[in-house]
Formats: structure tokens, sequence, C-alpha cells
């Protein structure tokens, strides 16, 4: 038991250094704007998520969460023959669902921190949360160029 709650808080404290600010860093106003982080590689499977925040009037009016494959611009939540498979694994969940859940739990709560990992997508959820905690930081500053960032390893 001992050692699930060592593997628990050091990677929440891994989290933090890969994202580079806190989220009691972000209380500042927002600066109106379009703001999008990515990974800079592919994963194993081809596909490189991304988040867009919309910020109108100093508040969140849109995010996407999505990620686009390999050699196209096809998006990971459009993919059927990716949800079929999700599908026949029975994880309960595929990404257009999964999407739509992360970015629910972040709109109603309005923190990173308080959403919670969406059973079937431990990845993604990761995923979601270091690509959002970058788009508040640079929303915060209001920088709106493209950000890069390194992929999650695990």
């Amino acid at each position: 038991m001992k050692k699930i709650i060592s593997i628990a808080i050091t990677a929440t404290l891994a989290m933090g250094l890969f994202t580079g600010c806190s989220e009691e860093q972000l209380n500042t106003p927002l600066i109106d704007g379009k703001y999008r982080v990515e990974f800079k590689n592919y994963d194993s499977n081809g596909w490189k998520d991304y988040v867009e925040v919309t910020v109108a009037e100093g508040e969140i009016s849109e995010v996407i969460y999505d990620a686009v494959k390999e050699n196209s611009n096809d998006l990971k939540s459009e993919d059927e023959s990716y949800k079929a498979e999700m599908e026949s694994m029975m994880v309960g969940t595929y990404p257009a669902k999964y999407n739509k859940d992360l970015i629910n739990q972040f709109i109603e709560s309005g923190k990173v921190s308080a959403v919670d990992i969406v059973a079937g997508a431990t990845e993604s959820t990761g995923n979601f949360k270091t690509l959002m905690l970058s788009a508040m930081e640079n929303a915060a500053n209001g920088e709106t160029d493209t950000e890069i960032v390194e992929n999650i390893t695990k």
C-alpha cells in the first residue's frame, strides 16, 4: 500500500515538473485570444494530441481537445475504426466521448486539477491535463503562438 501511495505522489509531482507552472499560479485574468498547445511528437499509434482554448471577454468560451493522425489531417475523435477498436475492447469509452467528458469536467470546475481520470482513457486524461495547464498559462500571459510541449513519457 505504501508503494502505491508513493507512486501516486511521485506521479503528481512529476506532472508539475512537466508543465512548468502550478494551477495556483493561473489565478490571473485570462487574455482574450485563441491558444493552441500540442505535443512535439506523434505517439506510438501515430496520433498527436492538442488543445485549443478560446478566451473571450476574459472567460473561456471554447475548449477543443483532440489528436491528429500523422501524415494526414484526420482527427482521432472522427476515426470510426479507432472507435470500433476501443468498443471491441469494452473500455466503455472512445475519443469523441472521453474528449467531451474531459472538457466538460474542466468547464464545470474551472480547474485542471479537478478533472478526474476517465476510465479507459487514462493516458488521454494525463495528456489533456498537461496540455490544458500550458494553454491556461498561455492565456494568462497572452501568448497566442502555438506552443509545442514534450510528450509525456511512460
